[in-house]
């Protein structure tokens, strides 16, 4: 509104509101999760910090915790994972036996569990993909793997984050291999969501430059092919861009 109307004070005042909430719930939230930590509640110093990151995605206070809230978690886990081993190998050495394949299988599924749970949501997804190609008849485990997922792809979507939610998203359609309908659409509406935020975004930067524009349509139409309106856009924003390269050769003296 200001941007259109500067002299609007009633969209000042209200803007000026609007930013004294988000600053009150940011420093809120940022103490709420430095008592947690103190008191040693990581998941509840998680939760304030991701709140703090909804209000302002830029916080590094909030976005450095809960790195380092990630590393502790992964350090544990790895921790655990060397114990158990060493406990299995030990009970192999005494008994003389081999673990079952399928005690093998559910210690390799709680452990990739683990590390995405953790926050290694790449790592996570890495382990996933490989126990699948393993076992792709192991369809308890594809089916937990994939709602496990299904279920992160949603709090993305509930902080804001949008493209990490629909990377989520479509990596649990890919772990379950069978037809998802509400996953399947809900990635489409994703996309579609993505496609007219990277539209807007483009109609924004139109204003003052037309090749960060012409980046923002193209992104746009990655999301969504069938974008009429960055369709239009985008090849007017090139025409207009090629004219005016022409304009600057020719202007050039010889």
């Amino acid at each position: 509104m200001l941007l259109l109307a500067p002299g609007d004070d009633a969209a000042r005042a209200e803007l000026e509101a609007t930013r004294a909430v988000i600053g009150q719930g940011v420093r809120d939230n940022l103490q709420a999760g430095r008592t947690a930590l103190r008191s040693g509640d990581t998941d509840r110093a998680a939760q304030a910090m991701l709140k703090v990151l909804a209000l302002d995605p830029a916080n590094a206070e909030a976005s450095k915790t809960l790195r380092d809230i990630d590393r502790q978690k992964l350090n544990r886990i790895q921790s655990n994972r060397a114990a158990r081993a060493g406990q299995a190998n030990a009970s192999r050495s005494t008994s003389g036996s081999g673990a079952t394949p399928e005690a093998v299988e559910s210690y390799e599924i709680e452990q990739s569990i683990e590390i995405f749970r953790a926050g290694d949501l790449e790592g996570g997804l890495r382990e996933f993909r490989a126990f699948v190609d393993a076992n792709p008849r192991n369809e308890a485990a594809r089916l937990r793997m994939a709602t496990l997922v299904y279920e992160r792809s949603l709090e993305s979507e509930q902080t804001g984050a949008r493209e990490q939610a629909l990377m989520l998203c479509e990596q649990a359609v890919n772990l379950r291999g069978k037809p998802v309908p509400e996953w399947t659409t809900r990635a489409q509406s994703l996309r579609r969501a993505l496609s007219a935020d990277y539209y807007e975004r483009g109609m924004r930067a139109y204003r003052t430059s037309a090749a960060s524009a012409i980046k923002l349509w193209e992104t746009s139409l990655l999301y969504d092919p069938q974008n009429r309106s960055a369709q239009s856009r985008l090849r007017e924003a090139r025409v207009a861009e090629e004219r005016l390269k022409r304009i600057e050769r020719e202007s050039k003296p010889q």
